[in-house]
């Protein structure tokens, strides 16, 4: 018996590892209305509007806890037809580029790796174009690996400068042009993506941090990943964040994230069939909870009691929908995704 519990015990620890893993809120990406210039400067009002998000998990070594000032990092996103944007605020306390060659040891000196999945197809992408996973330098390389396995040089993808805006603090602005799984280096343009409001896709944001070492210290990353995959993002795209591009004029509604109404969970999301709301604040008097296609029409309500509320989707079709939780102090709105 005490063995059929131990066994027990660690099949559930590894299913925990696993959910908190792949547990990952879309990343809503919103359309830049105004032209963006890659100057370093974050004057733009895409920027004003967008949400920070962290870089601070620890994948190398795993779960290490960096020194106050080593390092952190966070990361805003906009888009429109030709380009994914990215802001990067590092804080680095040593910059550091020891290889005069950008093909040579490309990971090891500090830079940013930024995961890109077009159709967020996920599987491997190592030695293919399923997926990139750029290692943009501090003299604006973009290293990946190449359908024969050696380093690649893809500079013209990424259009990047970096500004220092304060003691150690570093801010990046980049354009990334898509492509898509067909690309091919001699014909680059072939298969190159326009970018559509709606579009599901992968992302995820890394640093190689060198503190003036013969090799990378930390490896720091913006998703949860475990002990056996955490250093497996360079090769399989399964563990990249999906990203949503949201248009609001194209999608006809509003979304709030900022009401009243806080300490609101939703998980898991992306979700298959059931989809749980919760707060840990009672008195916030939530009456109901809705969900709406993304040209407004309302397609299921529920009552809300107590602090939870668990919702099946297994009857809605797979997509992109707006769930809305109404209560007393206001409404609270959030873009969620049926798989």
């Amino acid at each position: 018996m005490k063995k059929i519990l131990t066994s027990l015990f660690v099949l559930v620890l590894f299913n925990n590892l696993i959910i908190s893993q792949t547990k990952y809120d879309t990343l809503v990406n919103y359309i830049a209305k105004t032209p963006v210039t890659i100057d370093g400067q974050a004057t733009e009002e895409c920027w004003n509007n967008a949400e920070w998000h962290e870089i601070n998990q620890v994948w190398i070594p795993f779960g290490a806890t960096m020194i106050t000032g080593d390092f952190e990092g966070k990361f805003k996103l906009a888009w429109d037809e030709l380009y994914l944007y990215l802001l990067v605020e590092v804080v680095d306390d040593s910059l550091s580029d020891d290889h005069s060659n950008p093909l040579d040891s490309w990971w090891e000196d500090d830079c940013l790796e930024v995961f890109i999945d077009e159709n967020r197809s996920m599987g491997n992408h190592e030695c293919t174009n399923n997926a990139f996973a750029y290692h943009v330098s501090q003299f604006y390389d973009a290293i990946d690996m190449s359908p024969t396995c050696g380093g690649i040089n893809y500079k013209n993808h990424v259009s990047a400068k970096m500004e220092k805006i304060a003691a150690n603090t570093f801010l990046w602005e980049m354009a990334f042009k898509i492509y898509n799984a067909s690309y091919n280096n001699s014909n680059q343009e072939a298969s190159r993506v326009s970018l559509t409001a709606n579009k599901l896709m992968g992302l995820t944001v890394a640093y190689c941090d060198n503190d003036e070492t013969t090799g990378r210290e930390n490896f720091i990353g913006s998703m949860k990943m475990t002990a056996t995959t955490n250093n497996d993002m360079y090769k399989n795209a399964d563990y990249f964040g999906p990203m949503r591009l949201i248009d609001p004029d194209y999608v006809g509604i509003e979304v709030n994230q900022n009401s009243n109404l806080v300490d609101i969970n939703v998980f898991p999301v992306p979700t298959n069939n059931l989809l749980t709301v919760e707060t840990n604040t009672p008195n916030q008097a939530i009456t109901s909870v809705s969900i709406y296609t993304t040209t407004g029409q309302l397609i299921k309500q529920t009552t809300f009691t107590g602090n939870s509320k668990t919702i099946d989707l297994s009857r809605i079709k797979t997509g992109m929908y707006l769930l809305r939780v109404n209560g007393i102090n206001g409404s609270f709105s959030k873009i969620i995704i049926k798989e």
